[in-house]
């Protein structure tokens, strides 16, 4: 007889995981949107050195949201490669080694 299929509390972990990776990902990509707006404005501070800085910004602006972007997509990757359902005793080590992380 087969043995009882449950939701996978990794998979479930992972979810989560994915929820709260997109929200910071997202906040990553707005993170810096006023300084560099204020700088762009020409009324904050000008002049080569500004310009310099405010490229600088942007440039680190940019390569911080594709890095928080690479983390969402590592997490999908994984959520796609673990099954929603395992068996009650896959399930069951699942919980035993998460809660060991803990």
């Amino acid at each position: 007889m087969a043995e009882r299929m449950v939701p996978s509390p990794r998979h479930e972990r992972l979810r989560q995981l994915l929820v709260e990776a997109e929200y910071r990902a997202h906040e990553v990509r707005q993170a810096y949107q006023h300084a560099s707006s204020a700088m762009r404005s020409g009324q904050v501070w000008t002049g080569p050195t500004a310009t310099t800085w405010t490229t600088e910004l942007e440039d680190r602006h940019q390569r911080l949201g594709r890095l928080a972007q690479n983390v969402v997509d590592a997490v999908e990757e994984e959520l796609r490669r673990s099954p929603p359902l395992v068996t009650e005793a896959e399930a069951d080590a699942m919980r035993r080694e998460l809660a060991g992380r803990t």
